[in-house]
């Protein structure tokens, strides 16, 4: 056996070893895409199937489809969120959801401060903390959407927006409610756009990210707070990503409407 031969084993054995000790949340965020028939479709195909139990599979559909969800998915291992959620419990808001719509259809996460909400609707962080609250509140996951755009990430400004966006998202949470919260980062320019952040990027962000979390909220809470990584994640590039440190799963956008892909993703991280 050549040199060569032994140390693509040798490479093999490692990244099945960091795989096999992590469990990996791979959640996906549909946006405002599919029809009743396509969610039908794709339920029929996700529903039964064995994710194998050490992963985490969360579906963000659009939330006039949650029925279906509740419906297709009650004895499915997959769990499933909504995209967003307005921090009342009920009133005069048209087209928005309140924690108990959500929760009547029995959802269990919700994402919030994603960057679309934030640019297309002005949402800033005192309301996304306000989110947050309601959430934790009334057991809903967040998962809280952190990210910057292609300015900040080349000024070097990025470090301190990220940081930012965490301690104001969170500032109304505080001690056991921590642990309830998830965190995506999600570098703007790499949203949608077909550019992936290099997983030497990834990592020195998410490490980073891992060091304000213990820095700011003490070791046994920052360390077990998990940092997803989205940012056009696909079946050709997850692993890669996945072997970052500090990288404890992925919210996916595009990839997440193909039921195979989710499959084959969760198979990757098995």
């Amino acid at each position: 056996m050549d040199k060569k031969n032994i140390e693509d084993i040798v490479r093999k054995e490692i990244i099945k070893s960091v795989i096999d000790s992590q469990e990996f949340i791979i959640a996906g965020n549909w946006k405002m895409n599919k029809t009743k028939h396509e969610v039908i479709s794709f339920l029929d195909e996700i529903a039964n199937h064995d994710f194998g139990g050490k992963n985490k599979i969360i579906i963000a559909p659009p939330s006039p489809y949650l029925y279906l969800f509740e419906d297709k998915l009650r004895y499915s291992q997959v769990l499933y969120a909504v995209q967003n959620l307005f921090p009342k419990e009920s009133g005069a808001f048209t087209g928005e959801v309140s924690y108990e719509m959500a929760r009547d259809f029995g959802v269990k996460y919700a994402i919030l401060g994603h960057s679309e909400r934030r640019t297309l609707f002005a949402e800033c962080d005192e309301f996304v903390s306000k989110k947050v609250r309601i959430c934790v509140q009334n057991q809903i996951k967040p998962i809280l959407c952190i990210g910057e755009n292609l300015d900040q990430r080349r000024s070097g400004d990025y470090k301190q927006h990220l940081t930012n966006q965490i301690k104001e998202g969170l500032i109304r949470i505080s001690g056991d409610e921590l642990k309830d919260v998830i965190i995506a980062y999600e570098p703007i320019w790499a949203i949608g756009t077909g550019e992936t952040a290099t997983p030497d990027q990834v990592e020195e962000t998410h490490m980073f990210l891992r060091k304000y979390l213990v820095d700011e909220y003490g070791k046994e809470t920052g360390e077990h707070i998990p940092l997803l990584y989205g940012g056009s994640v696909k079946t050709s590039n997850v692993l890669e990503l996945a072997l970052a440190q500090s990288v404890s799963g992925f919210l996916i956008g595009g990839a997440s409407l193909d039921a195979k892909s989710i499959i084959e993703i969760n198979n990757i991280l098995n």
